[in-house]
């Protein structure tokens, strides 16, 4: 679809209904919460826009401002339900990197249950998230590596990159442990619990190990990728 949305068929109208479905299931917004921050006033009461948003009948103007209010808060999570309403958002060259060079499917994240650790689903439609978590939910990644290595973290939401402090008193980089996969691991060699408490949505996770700790960038900048450094990357899904 061109998203020219004056000429938005039926379909097109309904496949947005299920897009903003999507959003409320992973937000503490109703699709009705989402339709009023659209149109920046509440519903009318005596109107059953929801039965009509839901088959496709809801007015073409309506439903531009509900795909803008979406593809403008989250972008994301609209791509991975339709990327054909919600084609990818711009990248730059440190995203087009991770794209092109980086290795999917091998970092994973593990959940703790009742003190056990459980592997969440392994990668099986690139345009789905990896993972789906509940905040406030707990959990570490797991990379198996047949050598150690020095390894950095960065963290994309909501289009901007984050260092993630998980190496030891919080500094940047650490040690992967080839006998040991799981991370991050604290000052006693004990797995460290980590949870996302507040921001819903798509997290993108991105780390770059390398034997040689000089290949590992301090920013999410391409030039500063040594040779020998491998970057591995997982999606994460983040719910209500």
């Amino acid at each position: 679809m061109d998203n020219n949305w004056k000429t938005a068929s039926k379909a097109d109208r309904a496949a947005l209904y299920h897009v903003a479905r999507a959003i409320a299931d992973t937000t503490d917004l109703s699709v009705e919460a989402v339709m009023e921050e659209a149109f920046g006033h509440k519903l009318m009461v005596g109107t059953d826009y929801l039965s009509n948003f839901r088959s496709g009948a809801i007015g073409r103007p309506k439903a531009k401002l509900i795909h803008a209010w979406i593809a403008e808060r989250h972008p994301e999570t609209a791509h991975a339900v339709d990327p054909r309403l919600f084609p990818k958002p711009n990248t730059n060259a440190w995203d087009n990197y991770i794209e092109e060079r980086g290795i999917r499917g091998k970092l994973q994240i593990k959940r703790f249950t009742k003190d056990e650790l459980n592997l969440i689903k392994k990668v099986k439609d690139r345009d789905a998230p990896d993972a789906t978590l509940k905040l406030g939910e707990e959990f570490c990644f797991f990379l198996r590596s047949d050598i150690h290595v020095h390894a950095i973290g960065f963290e994309r939401y909501k289009g901007e990159w984050y260092l993630m402090p998980l190496g030891p008193n919080s500094s940047h980089t650490f040690q992967l442990q080839s006998d040991e996969p799981h991370f991050p691991i604290d000052e006693n060699g004990e797995i460290e619990r980590l949870s996302e408490e507040s921001d819903l949505d798509m997290h993108r996770f991105a780390f770059i190990v390398s034997q040689n700790a000089n290949d590992l960038p301090c920013t999410p900048d391409t030039k500063d990728i040594g040779q020998t450094a491998i970057l591995h990357y997982i999606d994460v899904l983040f719910s209500a």
